[in-house]
């Protein structure tokens, strides 16, 4: 039978497997590298890798050691590489969004495109109703390519599309996440709405040699991925 090795968050694991295994691909669950190489040890006949959800960048050596292709479930459209791409999308006051199924390869986000889908974004729309929208489209996305997935024997068809410059990092969003002292009502407006609160969210000022962050005030659920935590 024909192996998938998820690279994904625990709690994701419960949504996508379900499509893979109805496919019919036996699952392995993988959250960390040790996991990752764990499952790779006994062996890479009829086995693929896919992420979905993790936010590790799995090594070049280990995707050459795949006898094919490994795919990943990017949360934003070719136009937003890179990390947190609803944040980027919304700061820059994007009309749309979209989710991306690509190759895997050394570099982050830049490998060959199997499928985009895009959305319009609403217009109040902030980054925990975004990264909602995201989490869906993802799952039709995944729903949609199990089938071709579990048989990882043939590589999945490439299309025409291409990323685009720039590729968003860390250090681009934390300073994002930094508002500079005369920040104005509005560019406040505008960061928050892209940034939200959350475990890795949060706008910070620093003032008189302290960094100051913004604690929330709402009642609501923590969500990571659209998906509560």
């Amino acid at each position: 039978m024909a192996r998938l090795i998820l690279l994904t968050q625990r709690a994701f694991a419960a949504a996508i497997a379900p499509p893979l295994k109805a496919a019919g691909a036996d699952i392995e669950i993988a959250e960390t590298l040790g996991d990752l190489q764990a499952a790779l040890s006994s062996g890479t006949d009829d086995t693929r890798l896919i992420s979905f959800g993790s936010g590790l960048i799995v090594p070049g050596e280990i995707l050459n050691r795949l006898q094919g292709p490994a795919y990943n479930f990017h949360p934003g459209p070719p136009d937003y590489p890179g990390i947190f791409p609803s944040v980027f999308a919304l700061y820059e006051g994007a009309a749309a969004f979209g989710v991306t199924l690509h190759e895997m390869i050394r570099e982050v986000d830049s490998g060959p495109i199997v499928a985009v889908v895009r959305f319009s974004i609403p217009a109040h729309a902030d980054r925990l109703a975004l990264d909602s929208a995201a989490f869906s489209a993802l799952m039709k996305l995944l729903e949609h390519n199990a089938r071709a997935l579990a048989n990882v024997k043939t590589p999945l068809p490439r299309t025409d599309e291409r990323w685009r410059a720039p590729r968003r990092t860390r250090k681009d969003f934390e300073a994002l996440c930094r508002l500079p002292e005369d920040v104005t009502p509005e560019e406040f407006a505008r960061r928050y709405r892209a940034v939200g609160e959350g475990p890795e969210h949060a706008l910070t000022l620093t003032r008189f040699g302290r960094t100051f962050k913004l604690a929330s005030i709402t009642s609501g659920d923590v969500v990571r991925g659209g998906q509560p935590v």
